[in-house]
């Protein structure tokens, strides 16, 4: 399975569980990404999304191959947000094609800050913090 895959499963199960879920977007001051918390996914630019995937990824998955997350663990137990680098992580954010992501930074930061280091498909999946970011 791919990560794209993978992602996207990840989202979709996510997003199952979120079908009556709603959030705040936030103040507009930047959180622990530097990036105004109230600024939706879709609308971040790739300078934004490098500062967004610099923290999340070091928060929640790993950079590099083999990176510190175990890469061979599979379905619900595979590490969601482990990318080669930064590049690879910024390509897979979502973008305005992303019609059903509402997701805000500030969403994006509970949700990683509710996970373990390595964090699984699962995990994400299972984290109420985590359901608001479901269509991204």
């Amino acid at each position: 399975m791919t990560r794209h895959a993978v992602r996207g499963l990840a989202l979709s199960l996510v997003w199952i569980a979120s079908a009556c879920g709603s959030g705040s977007g936030g103040g507009g001051a930047g959180g622990p990404t530097g990036v105004s918390s109230s600024k939706k996914l879709v609308d971040l630019t790739a300078a934004e999304k490098g500062r967004v995937c610099d923290w999340m990824v070091g928060k929640a998955g790993s950079y590099g191959k083999p990176g510190t997350c175990d890469r061979t663990k599979t379905g619900s137990d595979s590490p969601l947000w482990v990318y080669d680098d930064q590049a690879d992580c910024v390509d897979d954010l979502p973008d305005a094609t992303f019609t059903d992501c509402e997701g805000t930074v500030s969403q994006l930061e509970t949700c990683v800050d509710a996970l373990p280091a390595c964090a699984s498909v699962g995990q994400v999946a299972g984290t109420s913090a985590c359901v608001i970011i479901g269509g991204c």
